[in-house]
């Protein structure tokens, strides 16, 4: 976990944008099973970022967004600071693939339960519904292919243009059908063979001038071949900036950080689906983020003012970490994100002793975002800045958004027993979970956060208090 970092010797604070979900996704099928999730399997911005973060949004346009309270989350006196970023709806220049190849997971482990609680659906047919909404989602003549694999891979749909204008299209229903014949569990688990086969049909596509992206479906369990990241990343070779979105299907065994680090270090994202439910979030709901990107190599760029904050502290967003000097290389690689995507990352802030009154405080944080812009290849950069007279006095005080994300983080603190965590009164959490979900009734998802904190209480007894 990130610590306290002293302003007076490293002021700033530079990570990789990430819009991934899956961790959240997965803690709920944990607690709903009736088990605490592992405690690796947590990450902060995952929880933070699962959740809408109210941002204004602009066409062609990111907004960024300061925002901090005082809260009862963290050391008294400390501030918590929300940096947030809003995609635009619309950008110039930008339009859903031409091409979209899925790579399926066909291996034993994919006739395993989707769920530990509620709704059991094998993995195999969860993947089933989560392509048809896809099918159904896609425009017409978009270019589908796939490749499905176990302890080998192989083609099991050349790349076919969706729809029923003539014979040079194949239908939905004719694609569907391949699906349910072809995936069907057994064998062993050979990822990197079906992701090189799955590249080799991207990069075949894109020579014809379609821009492409892929998408695999998998619970992860890499047992055959390569298994590491690194290896599957190198049997793959060059992707020629082709994306990988990783879609992360059922829980036990199920390997999250394979699926996670593969989207963060080939330009994707990384989603969990454990329902049909799920399945339709991501793939009807978040449609047009999850296959178009607005803006490429997105990082973030913190300066803190040491006059004003002596020390602070990144909650999450431990692996997307870039070196300070590398914020305006161009070269380095960071995140990318979704059209209409928000990302949010909250800090700590320790003020500097003998400070004053926070409302005399002068600038604390100035915030730059830096991106290329997917349309125009565009290099953008903007800033926005938070003085102390900003900072709201208590929780109470501050939006309803914020109030979301400083819960949904808190949550993510204490079950991955965070040493920073002020103390683990969950009933004190439950009870502002439960305050801002009646706050903010368009979101569907706020009460069943509040519902989580209420099933963690239960496993963790006396330990919650």
């Amino acid at each position: 976990m990130n610590d306290f970092v002293k302003t007076s010797e490293d002021e700033l604070s530079t990570f990789a944008l990430d819009v991934d979900t899956a961790s959240y996704a997965v803690t709920r099928n944990f607690l709903t099973g009736g088990q605490m999730p592992p405690k690796a399997a947590i990450r902060v911005e995952e929880f933070v970022n699962y959740f809408d973060g109210g941002y204004e949004t602009q066409q062609d346009e990111f907004t960024l967004s300061l925002d901090a309270s005082v809260s009862p989350f963290i050391a008294d006196g400390n501030v918590l600071l929300r940096v947030g970023v809003r995609a635009p709806e619309v950008v110039s220049g930008v339009s859903l693939p031409e091409s979209v190849i899925l790579v399926i997971d066909r291996s034993g482990s994919m006739d395993d339960p989707s769920s530990y609680g509620g709704e059991f659906l094998p993995r195999y047919m969860l993947v089933h519904s989560a392509v048809a909404f896809l099918l159904d989602a896609l425009p017409e003549g978009t270019r589908m292919g796939m490749v499905a694999y176990e302890d080998s891979a192989r083609r099991i749909l050349e790349p076919t243009r969706i729809g029923s204008g003539d014979e040079s299209f194949t239908t939905r229903e004719a694609i569907y059908n391949v699906v349910r014949q072809e995936i069907i569990p057994g064998g062993s688990t050979n990822a990197a063979a079906g992701l090189a086969l799955g590249y080799d049909m991207a990069i075949e596509e894109a020579g014809q001038g379609n821009s492409v992206l892929v998408i695999l479906l998998s619970d992860g369990v890499a047992n055959v071949g390569s298994t590491r990241t690194d290896e599957i990343l190198e049997d793959i070779g060059d992707r020629r900036d082709i994306g990988l979105t990783s879609i992360g299907v059922g829980l036990g065994p199920y390997n999250d950080e394979l699926l996670e680090q593969l989207a963060n270090n080939a330009d994707g994202t990384y989603h969990y689906i454990d329902g049909v439910e799920q399945a339709r979030r991501i793939f009807v709901d978040n449609f047009t983020s999850l296959l178009a990107v607005a803006a490429r190599d997105a990082k973030i760029q913190v300066e803190f003012n040491p006059e004003t904050v002596g020390y602070y502290r990144l909650i999450g967003f431990e692996n997307r970490a870039v070196a300070d000097e590398d914020f305006r290389n161009d070269v380095v690689d960071a995140g990318e994100v979704g059209l209409g995507q928000s990302s949010t990352a909250l800090y700590d802030l320790q003020l500097a002793e003998g400070s004053g009154d926070l409302a005399d405080l002068g600038t604390l944080a100035t915030a730059s975002l830096r991106y290329e812009h997917a349309g125009t290849g565009e290099i953008v950069e903007i800033a926005e800045g938070i003085t102390g007279a900003d900072v709201s006095g208590s929780l109470a005080d501050a939006s309803d958004y914020f109030r979301l994300a400083a819960v949904a983080g808190e949550f993510a603190e204490v079950l991955r027993d965070s040493p920073f965590v002020r103390h683990k009164d969950m009933q004190m959490l439950r009870t502002q979970a439960v305050a801002v979900a009646e706050a903010l009734p368009g979101v569907e998802e706020a009460p069943e956060l509040a519902g989580l904190i209420g099933l963690a209480m239960g496993m963790l007894g006396d330990d919650a208090r």
